[in-house]
């Protein structure tokens, strides 16, 4: 159980070569389950923003660097040198400290939290995901969110959007096109709002319920976006796109160009190019990298970071020290009992599509939710201390390190089955991978290892389940 990660970031490595780096969502996808496949690895889970990729690797013995896997399974030409490199105790320190903002380039950026938790998720979905590295990033998150809460950072801007927005000076009474629809395209665009800038935002198609568009904002279709930019005081591209939004020839052609652009996207999506025709340029490594925290914050923040580098060491001894387990199965007939679940997140809807399927009376309790109701009950709230009164099962699958360990010793308190997601010493029962056909259910579940086997094993059954008649 050894833990590594290369990465390339903002601190040594240049835009031209972090985009080269960049991949989209579904590309990583590919790229951690076959790095998860290699020899002698049991997990992957890279983390991908606009200023680094990451790439942590779970190994059961030797293995190659993570760099050296990562580069062989995306073609690209780049050397060891391009990257930094870390192992167990210094790779732990490192991502909790880049969850809580410390390496951002905007210190203290308050998007690096939801991105780990991104990261973290992307590899589960992916099958690539293991025991260690749920820990690690489920740790990184508790911690990143202890600081934010904890350390009152004195920087003036909190994103990189932020910064460009400040950049900008004032903005009252201007007209702004933000191309993308994204996450940090919306927030880009409600800080133009707030700061009395009209706004205009481009879509590439619009469903409804799927498009969320701030509040005061005029759309535009993303092919007319360069109609939307003549004569516009601010133009703002920050989509996930592998291409380029606007050209320099496009820009060109522009009879008003904007009098400012903005480009906060990596790979990026305006021709740099572009620089010379605009009074005013900025990317993202012309934002930032400056502002840092006083040092008794910084001592503090470090100090949460420590206790979180600490929680991971000692979760790896106990594994260490159990070795090898195998575990009864046992089926249980769920019709009308009741189960609570805790959490509203990906790997929480997973378990609440598996458990439709066996008539038991589910209760899920989570302030957001991203299944919609139709069968069981949802309670629109965080957990609290009584909530599994008269529960035959229980399950913690929140985001919360904190809150999935009190509802494990509720659990045990009240000698009910508890599952928790993100420590399987607390759990007195294992969710399984659960496969069903021809009247048959099999339930499958490894040493916790590695989720990539279990989900190997469990669609090998499934196919051979869907042949019984």
């Amino acid at each position: 159980m050894n833990l590594s990660m290369s990465g390339i970031d903002w601190t040594h490595a240049p835009l031209a070569l972090r985009e080269q780096a960049s991949f989209p969502p579904e590309q990583l996808a590919e790229v951690m389950g076959a790095i998860s496949a290699a020899h002698g690895v049991e997990g992957c889970a890279i983390l991908s923003t606009c200023n680094r990729t990451e790439i942590y690797v779970d190994a059961a013995g030797p293995a190659d660097p993570p760099w050296r896997l990562f580069v062989r399974e995306t073609g690209l030409d780049l050397p060891e040198s391009a990257f930094v490199s870390r192992v167990d105790e210094d790779a732990v320190r490192h991502l909790l400290e880049v969850a809580g903002g410390l390496h951002s380039r905007i210190f203290g950026d308050d998007q690096i939290l939801s991105q780990v938790r991104t990261a973290m998720d992307r590899s589960l979905e992916s099958g690539a995901g293991s025991a260690l590295l749920n820990m690690l990033f489920r740790t990184a998150v508790t911690v990143g969110k202890r600081i934010k809460t904890q350390v009152r950072f004195t920087s003036t801007t909190s994103s990189a959007a932020a910064a460009a927005v400040c950049a900008l000076g004032d903005l009252a009474g201007k007209s702004a096109l933000v191309v993308g629809n994204g996450e940090i395209a919306r927030l880009a665009a409600g800080m133009l709002l707030k700061r009395g800038a009209r706004v205009t935002m481009t879509l590439r198609t619009y469903r409804h319920g799927e498009n969320q568009i701030p509040e005061g904002c005029e759309t535009v279709a993303y092919a007319d976006r360069m109609a939307a930019a003549e004569g516009v005081d601010l133009l703002l591209s920050a989509t996930a796109s592998p291409h380029l939004t606007v050209t320099a020839q496009q820009f060109s052609e522009l009879r008003t160009p904007p009098g400012a652009v903005v480009d906060l996207a990596v790979p990026r999506d305006i021709d740099p190019g572009v620089r010379g025709l605009v009074p005013r340029f900025w990317d993202v490594d012309d934002l930032g990298g400056i502002e840092t925290a006083a040092p008794e914050q910084l001592e503090q923040a470090r100090s949460l970071v420590e206790e979180g580098v600490q929680e991971v060491l000692r979760w790896r001894e106990r594994r260490l020290s159990r070795g090898e387990s195998a575990y009864f199965p046992l089926f249980l007939d769920l019709r009308g009992r009741r189960v609570v679940l805790a959490g509203g997140g990906t790997i929480a809807s997973r378990r609440i599509n598996v458990l439709r399927q066996f008539g038991c009376d589910l209760t899920v309790i989570s302030p957001h939710l991203k299944l919609e109701a139709d069968w069981f009950t949802w309670l629109p709230r965080a957990y609290e201390p009584g909530d599994l009164e008269g529960a035959f099962l229980a399950i913690a699958a929140t985001d919360s390190r904190e809150i999935n360990r009190a509802i494990g010793e509720e659990a045990h308190r009240r000698g009910i089955l508890v599952s928790v997601a993100d420590c399987m010493e607390e759990c007195s029962f294992f969710f399984p991978a659960v496969c069903t056909g021809g009247g048959v259910v099999a339930g499958v579940v490894s040493s916790g290892k590695s989720h990539r086997k279990t989900a190997v094993a469990a669609k090998k059954i499934r196919t051979v389940l869907e042949d019984l008649t």
